[in-house]
């Protein structure tokens, strides 16, 4: 529980306004009888939403001033406790300090209360703006949470002589206190209501019961005769109303409900219809557009073919003559060469034998990567060109499939992979499916096959296929895209293949999970292998592949043309030297065809090299052509596709049978309309009906049910035995509800006594353990050993009557004496009831909060002066005592803190302020 740390007093009483420190254990409130000692005590019950001493209340002291409103501002500690993590007013406010302010206001000639809590201390102007405003019971509520609890208010709201004199109470007195502080008589006035109702509820019920056990027999035998003849009268009503009305009723609102679905599917038919005519049309100018494209790529194409053959054929021109002049430039070297051997020795017949030997090695290396350069050649114009490069035994195969009329495909015209890092990893698991067949229609299946068998082809044909559905997210499919259908088997396979980093991420994964590297290592449920094949098959990076290789062999046939260059030019020499040519003679005479050889290769070769240049980039563009004419093409057979099966899908749906049904349908609804009353024709009434009943066949069984029984079973037909029913039941009804009434009340009763009685005890001893836990606790403060009996309470209405509470107290060891025993001294009385005020207010094993008590040094001689002020100084309670001026002065030993009042002076409107003494502490 919190403590108290000052005052502000606004218009309170004669008090205009003025503030007092309370921060200390033991505050004394000192003054002259009239002075306001109490009036002081009753300001902070006020600001506590308590009730003031005696008969007063808060609006006695706020209207005395002839002010319209009046202040209390509190400032209490909001620290927390020792041993506790929680401050007493909880999270809201985490300030070791919290601001508790009441404002009392004249409306209406009543006086009302406002309540405010606020962090910190705040002032009373501030207070409005700042702080949280409540009513008195949810201010009550807050205080309580906060460790003010009813049990606590109650000791507070104490009256003033009370105090100290609770040790003059009796046992069953003090037993009483107890409760009321606990609030445990509500629960006892529960509990006597109950058992007054009871005794009121346990009479005479047995007296009607015994008259109705044979009143209800002929109540019996009677409800059987009137229910045969209800049962008859009702089925003959219902096999009217079957036949002449629910039936042709029936079968209208079916007719028209039939009418209105095929209406609703024909015009939906419709209406998609025209959708498809509209995406027709979208994809139809789509593919005009395409084609247009299509047809000014294929020009340009044209165009830049006709253009590349031209310069290719001026560069082979150009190549040839450069030949011609680069032998004539090589012999006039070799002579050279030759003159300046001239002297050498000639017979080297071993030496040319060796060089020809090389040169027949090197022609053959030469001509097998030529062959290689001419096939990959070959393969890469036909794929830049829209055209395939499939194996032989596949274009063999192929060509027959599409002689016969059999649409189909291979992997390779269908698979793009969208993300080139994933490249091998697709080429690892697809690689022995690039070959497979894929039949455009099922019905083609019989023919392939059989071709297939005769002409020994050894890849798959395969003639279902199937949409791409949702993509598992991290799956190989995921990198993939397939213009047409495939296989679902193939669909599965990539579904479950996961793509990780590398091997030893894959083996991360589940055991049994399929996955892929990006280098191309495949782990299946066989196994793991390095699966990816030394050349790309799919998408552009087959076509990027076969640029590189086709780059190598060249990089691989350039060394070897230079070295058999070499080779024959040395050969050539040697056969000059051995054939004993004069190398001199020849320079001399063919020096004028060597000069201008040398004069026109110096001019042809740049122009050579020019041209060349303009060659490649005519190939570099041809090719762009080729790629964006190849996917426009794809594009626009796809559109085609699209454009087919939507104009399917709008002959079938135009749907010409479905119309002249509904019209037939029309024809009849409209002939029973005029044939049925208007209120047959009711929709709504009609659908209930239809949900009763479903269909018109069970309306006709229901009817020969109701036949079969009229010829099988005996029927009450007299109506006048409803009317002797009706006067027997009205008898039983009145006596039997007269007995359920008495019944119910007689059990109400027991219950809630028993409830009640049960619910009483448990409360009382535990009320019992906690007070006396406390008592215990402040004797040993106090150097009292405390005592009680064991209280009887017992679940019956004589131990409860007579139940009290027996505290003995024990002074100095002189032995245990009762509360209110002729022995002992005033000091002592004083003592036993502070134990037993104080216990009262202890919501736990330990005091702590605080107490007002009023005058608890009267009539008590210096010795128990200080007995008592000692106690107070013990217990860990704040204290806030009154005491009158004529007093000893040992009554200020425990205060830290003296308030002084004063008495108002008739001549002035307001009281003087209290004054404050503050006790120095002495240094130690």
């Amino acid at each position: 529980m919190f403590r108290l740390r000052n005052l502000e007093l606004v218009h309170w009483d004669y008090w205009q306004r003025f503030t007092l420190p309370l921060d200390a254990s033991i505050v004394t409130i000192v003054g002259p009888n009239g002075s306001g000692k109490t009036t002081l005590l009753d300001a902070l019950r006020t600001l506590l939403a308590l009730d003031c001493s005696k008969k007063r209340d808060y609006k006695r002291y706020v209207r005395r001033n002839n002010e319209d409103f009046a202040w209390l501002r509190g400032v209490v500690d909001n620290s927390r406790p020792e041993g506790s993590s929680r401050r007493p007013f909880g999270i809201l406010y985490n300030n070791d300090q919290v601001t508790l302010v009441c404002r009392i206001d004249k409306k209406g000639g009543d006086w009302t209360r406002k309540y405010w809590i606020a962090e910190g201390e705040v002032s009373i102007e501030q207070i409005e703006s700042v702080g949280q405003e409540f009513g008195v019971k949810d201010f009550q509520r807050q205080l309580h949470a906060a460790g003010l609890s009813p049990a606590i208010a109650k000791v507070l709201s104490l009256e003033q002589g009370q105090t100290d004199k609770l040790c003059e109470l009796s046992e069953r007195e003090l037993l009483k206190l107890v409760f009321e502080v606990f609030g445990d008589e509500e629960v006892l006035q529960r509990y006597q209501e109950a058992r007054h109702h009871q005794e009121l509820t346990s009479r005479e019920l047995q007296e009607t019961e015994n008259n109705l056990k044979a009143l209800e027999n002929s109540l019996q035998t009677h409800e059987g005769k009137v229910n045969r003849h209800i049962e008859w009268k009702n089925l003959k009503q219902e096999r009217s109303t079957l036949i002449s009305e629910i039936k042709p009723r029936l079968e209208f609102y079916l007719l028209n409900e039939e009418a209105e679905r095929a209406g609703r599917a024909l015009e939906a038919g419709q209406r998609e219809r025209q959708v498809k005519i509209e995406e027709r049309a979208v994809e139809q100018a789509e593919q005009q557009a395409l084609l247009a494209s299509i047809n000014k790529l294929t020009v340009q194409k044209q165009a830049l073919e006709l253009n590349e053959k031209e310069v290719n054929e001026q560069l082979q021109i150009m190549r040839k003559d450069e030949g011609r002049l680069e032998l004539l430039l090589e012999q006039q070297e070799a002579l050279k060469k030759q003159a300046e051997n001239a002297g050498a020795k000639t017979d080297d017949t071993d030496k040319l034998q060796k060089l020809e030997q090389q040169q027949a090695e090197v022609k053959s290396k030469l001509y097998g990567l030529q062959q290689q350069e001419q096939q990959l050649q070959e393969a890469l114009d036909n794929l830049s060109a829209g055209r395939r490069a499939d194996p032989q035994e596949v274009t063999a195969f192929r060509q027959v499939l599409t002689q016969k009329n059999i649409g189909h495909d291979t992997l390779s015209d269908l698979l793009e992979v969208t993300d080139t890092q994933w490249q091998m990893a697709v080429e690892a698991v697809l690689a022995p499916f690039a070959h497979i067949i894929l039949l455009n229609h099922e019905k083609d299946a019989e023919v392939a096959f059989s071709l297939g068998e005769t002409l020994k082809y050894r890849h798959l044909i395969i003639p279902e296929r199937k949409e791409t559905q949702l993509v598992p997210q991290g799956s190989l499919l995921e990198v993939i895209k397939f213009s047409r259908p495939v296989p679902g088997w193939m669909l599965d396979i990539l579904e479950r293949t996961r793509r990780v980093v590398d091997a030893k991420a894959g083996t991360q994964l589940p055991r049994g999970e399929d996955w892929v590297t990006q280098a191309g290592y495949v782990r299946e449920r066989r196994g793991g292998r390095f699966a990816a094949p030394d050349t790309p098959r799919f998408g552009r990076a087959r076509l990027e592949a076969l640029r590189d290789e086709l780059g190598k062999l060249k990089r691989a046939i350039e060394p070897l043309q230079i070295q058999l260059k070499a080779i024959n030019a040395e050969i050539q020499q040697l056969r000059a030297q051995l054939a004993g040519v004069d190398a001199t003679v020849q320079l001399m005479a063919r020096a004028a065809e060597f000069a201008d050889a040398k004069v026109r290769y110096d001019v042809l070769l740049p122009k050579r090299r020019a041209l060349g240049e303009k060659s490649y980039e005519l190939s570099q563009l041809r090719l762009k052509v080729d790629r964006q004419l190849q996917d426009e093409n794809k594009s626009e057979s796809r559109l085609d596709q699209v454009i087919s099966l939507l104009t399917k899908e709008i002959q079938d749906k135009e749907n010409k049978d479905g119309w002249a049904e509904q019209e037939k349908r029309l024809e009849r609804i409209a002939h029973d309309k005029e044939k049925l009353p208007l209120a047959w024709q009711d929709t709504a009434e009609n659908r209930k009906l239809q949900e009763k009943w479903r269909s018109v066949e069970l309306v006709d069984i229901r009817v020969s049910e109701i036949e079969k029984r009229f010829e099988q079973e005996s029927w009450e037909t007299d109506a006048t035995i409803i009317v002797l029913r009706d006067k027997i039941k009205s008898d039983f009804d009145a006596q039997t509800k007269d007995l359920e009434t008495r019944r119910r009340d007689n059990d109400m009763a027991r219950s809630q006594t028993d409830n009640a009685r049960e619910q009483y005890v448990k409360v009382l001893r535990h009320t019992v353990g906690r007070y006396t836990k406390n008592l215990k606790v402040l004797g040993d403060m106090a150097g009292i050993a405390v005592e009680h009996e064991a209280v009887t309470l017992l679940a019956d209405d004589v131990s409860l009557s007579q139940a009290g509470l027996v505290v003995r107290f024990s002074f100095d060891d002189k032995g245990f004496a009762g509360m209110n025993d002729g022995d002992a001294s005033g000091g002592q009385q004083v003592m036993k009831s502070l134990i037993l005020l104080v216990a009262l207010m202890m919501e736990d094993s330990r005091p702590g909060g605080f107490v007002f008590i009023d005058e608890p040094f009267a009539h008590l001689d210096i010795f128990n002066i200080k007995r008592v002020a000692s106690f107070l100084q013990a217990t860990k309670a704040q204290y806030l005592l009154t005491t009158p001026v004529t007093h000893n002065v040992n009554v200020y030993d425990p205060s830290m803190l003296t308030l002084v009042t004063s008495k108002k002076k008739p001549e002035v409107a307001w009281a003087p302020r209290i004054g404050v003494l503050v006790r120095e502490k002495l240094a130690s």
